[in-house]
């Protein structure tokens, strides 16, 4: 038998996981996306996940490019980027959203779209939800993305809100 003169008995551990950055991009500088940043938090905070994780709200695309810039820089991709598109998506919108997919594999892209958005629907490389977006629903994507799923936007297609 082994004995650790210097074992402590624990009680209990509590784990909180920590998930990276998380950025909410309006294609439309008058949409506010706060409410599903302020659902977002919520349910990290509700599923024991660190506070710590930076939360920030863009309203357009240049300020969503200059926001991302500062981690990507730094070798900190984000954990998701959710990228709201206006009700008449612009050319720049959709190709922001590719570009994030192809520039950023390793974090979850989630596009908050109209049920008339110009792009195939069946596509693998894309996590689209259709808006409006509810709380129910919002949850139902942090669950997956943020504890269920092991990797990123491309294993959407076992995912239906």
């Amino acid at each position: 038998m082994l004995f650790f003169p210097f074992a402590v008995k624990l009680k209990f551990l509590v784990i909180f996981s920590a998930v990276g950055h998380i950025f909410f991009i309006s294609d439309d500088p008058a949409t506010d996306l706060s409410e599903i940043a302020n659902w977002t938090l919520d349910w990290m905070l509700s599923h024991d996940i660190s506070a710590d994780t930076a939360i920030y709200t863009c309203k357009g695309i240049a300020q969503g490019e200059k926001a991302l810039d500062t981690p990507l820089s730094q070798g900190e991709s984000p954990a998701l980027i959710v990228l709201d598109h206006a009700s008449a998506p612009t050319k720049e919108s959709v190709l922001f959203g590719k570009r994030l997919r192809d520039a950023i594999p390793e974090s979850w892209i989630v596009e908050l779209v109209e049920k008339d958005y110009p792009i195939d629907r069946d596509s693998n490389e894309a996590f689209l939800l259709p808006k409006p977006v509810n709380k129910n629903s919002w949850d139902e994507v942090l669950q997956y993305v943020l504890d269920e799923a092991t990797t990123p936007q491309w294993s959407n297609a076992t995912f239906k809100p």
